[in-house]
């Protein structure tokens, strides 16, 4: 039976034969999807790593920006938790042997591969890496933050949500964006602009109540899941938490750096699906980095008087 749930795979390749190949074999098993990121450079793909939550990577040794293991030891470095396929044209044996020691899932030689020994290789990896990482737990973490990520986030909507509506409550959900913050990257680097996702989060961790679900949705994206509340407790909330980010500028090796964000708020409907909510606070959030950013806005589906600014 056929797994429904698509696998999100970074490919770091610089050669696009190659990528194309390997793109061709995995897309023609028809046992999965897989949805296939493809960077050229070790220095790309560390950018797609900071902004996407990948299922696993595969990855060439040779690499214009990286010599041997040094791309594969930056990509664990970064993220500990993702399956590591190693791709490379190399028959050097000890070369590959390094790379299971350094954590590996597996290595393939490309002159010897077929569809199906790629599609079994990811699969495995992610399976081993899973009962590595601590099973389930770890595949529902952000690497970064600790907090939950989309993967929990969406579960977690579906059964809050079935929840609130047997005990006939509220329940809101609000989607956070940092503004400006590939200025901070560019400006700083991406380890302050890490340390920064890391602040943001500790500050969304420490203002929700009991019961209530803070994620990292993906790059500088959190969401914020509150059964129980309404749209004014919910407002309410949101509004100080802009307002604490706004006035509480962050302190990160001697830099001084203000971060606003701006957020999308909506009221879930009954019966409501994750991916019409989130369409819905989405065009919400849209609004409020349009329309002048650090303020969010409420997609109330209604007439409300739905925007506030802090």
């Amino acid at each position: 039976m056929a797994d429904p749930s698509p696998i999100r795979l970074l490919l770091i390749e610089d050669s696009n034969i190659d990528a194309m190949f390997v793109t061709r074999l995995l897309q023609s098993n028809p046992e999965i999807t897989f949805e296939i990121d493809h960077a050229t450079t070790l220095a790309d793909a560390l950018v797609l790593l900071r902004e996407i939550e990948f299922d696993a990577s595969l990855v060439d040794l040779h690499l214009p920006d990286a010599v041997e293991l040094e791309g594969f030891e930056q990509i664990r470095a970064l993220d500990a938790r993702i399956p590591i396929v190693v791709f490379t044209g190399s028959d050097d044996e000890n070369l590959a042997l390094r790379a299971i020691e350094s954590g590996a899932q597996d290595v393939m030689a490309k002159g010897h591969v077929t569809g199906q020994m790629l599609f079994r290789a990811v699969r495995f990896a992610i399976a081993r890496q899973l009962k590595v990482m601590g099973f389930k737990a770890d595949a529902d973490t952000d690497p970064l933050t600790g907090m939950p990520n989309r993967r929990q986030l969406e579960s977690q909507f579906v059964e809050m949500h079935a929840a609130a509506q047997q005990n006939h409550q509220a329940m809101t959900l609000a989607l956070f964006d940092v503004d400006h913050f590939k200025r901070v990257n560019d400006a700083h680097g991406h380890f302050i602009g890490d340390a920064v996702l890391k602040e943001i989060a500790k500050v969304l961790l420490d203002s929700i109540a009991e019961g209530m679900l803070a994620s990292r949705f993906g790059g500088e994206e959190f969401a914020l899941l509150m059964p129980g509340s309404d749209i004014e407790q919910a407002a309410t909330l949101v509004s100080a938490i802009l307002e604490k980010l706004a006035q509480n500028p962050l302190t990160l090796d001697s830099l001084t750096i203000t971060v606003t964000a701006s957020a999308g708020l909506i009221a879930v409907k009954d019966g409501e699906s994750w991916g019409t909510a989130y369409i819905a606070c989405d065009e919400a959030l849209y609004e409020a980095k349009t329309s002048g950013r650090n303020r969010f806005v409420i997609n109330s589906r209604k007439p409300y008087p739905g925007t506030a600014r802090i």
